[in-house]
């Protein structure tokens, strides 16, 4: 099934492809399916373990499953049988046709679909199953911004207006992808270093639809914590040609409660945005619970409100009106 997710941008994500080899030192996706990855059928216990998962890495494997892994040891589906090594789930194809609601999907948050090491056959299918659930939009982010080109002169790319390719950058080096003819936009995150020539016509911002900021999440060591300037530069960029900017919340700290979080022409939104979340309601009630800090509940039917990832209020709230639950 599609996942409900944290991510402010979009509403599911969704990995029929996971695993990458751009090897960088911040990624989430690797911790998880670290911590998650394996199975019984596909690693014995000795060899489990993040020094069999580089080495794997090194060799070039690739996996394309037609149907989920049972792992014995944990008496479940495996995730990630094979780690972070690229796997082509196959079973997950058919997920976006089973969701009625039309919904703003992350397509492989767990992987770079475009990476170099990932075959053409695995991105038509993919694109191919988009097309086969065209209510949604399907948001597309990589590290190989390339590849987009790649795709478009071998005419595999996708032209429609619920297509979105966005680049992942993290310094002004990296290379941007936009293109007339379709939906583009840039994820500077997490923002390492200052953007001096942001303003300039040729840099990439100055092209793209849309523009998304993000700070270094996690407490590792050697964490960077972008300075208020770095992101009012590349916001003050965006505002002379007229782009939209999305702060996420790993921004609040450093930039402040009013965050600036716009959406570009021609995203739909979910049509239960306009339900107030059920903190803001004035049927709710806050209480103390011991040190894990504040509980809120509403009267109305005495149950627990969704913290503050919750963006809509819950499906059982009574001030929801008919026909905007989750079908």
């Amino acid at each position: 099934m599609l996942n409900k997710t944290r991510i402010e941008w979009c509403d599911f994500t969704w990995n029929p492809v996971t695993g990458c080899r751009h090897g960088c030192p911040y990624c989430y996706a690797r911790k998880i399916a670290s911590r998650f990855g394996g199975a019984s059928e596909t690693h014995s216990n000795e060899t489990v373990g993040e020094e069999c998962q580089w080495a794997t890495e090194e060799t070039g494997e690739i996996h394309d499953l037609e149907e989920q892994i049972f792992d014995y040891d944990r008496s479940q589906n495996a995730p990630y049988p094979y780690y972070f090594e690229p796997t082509l789930h196959r079973y997950r194809l058919d997920e976006p046709q089973k969701k009625k609601k039309p919904s703003k999907i992350f397509v492989c948050s767990m992987a770079d679909l475009f990476g170099a090491w990932v075959p053409d056959s695995w991105i038509e299918g993919v694109f191919k199953a988009c097309d086969a659930a065209p209510g949604h939009t399907y948001m597309f982010l990589t590290k190989n911004p390339r590849r987009y080109m790649e795709l478009a002169e071998k005419g595999i790319i996708r032209t429609a207006d619920n297509f979105w390719y966005g680049s992942t950058a993290t310094t002004p080096e990296t290379e941007f992808f936009w293109h007339d003819q379709l939906n583009t936009f840039v994820s500077i995150e997490p923002i390492l270093v200052p953007f001096p020539d942001v303003a300039h016509p040729d840099c990439g911002i100055q092209k793209v639809k849309w523009v998304i900021i993000g700070a270094e999440t996690g407490n590792h060591k050697g964490k960077v914590v972008p300075e208020r300037d770095w992101i009012r530069d590349i916001v003050k960029a965006c505002r002379a040609t007229k782009t939209p900017v999305f702060l996420k919340d790993s921004l609040e700290n450093i930039w402040g409660e009013d965050l600036i979080q716009e959406w570009p022409e021609g995203m739909p939104m979910d049509r239960s945005d306009d339900v107030p979340h059920c903190r803001e309601c004035e049927h709710v009630k806050m209480m103390q619970e011991g040190k894990r800090g504040n509980r809120h509940e509403c009267q109305l039917v005495g149950k627990h409100i969704p913290g503050r990832y919750a963006r809509i209020s819950p499906l059982w709230c009574p001030r929801r009106e008919e026909g905007d639950h989750d079908k």
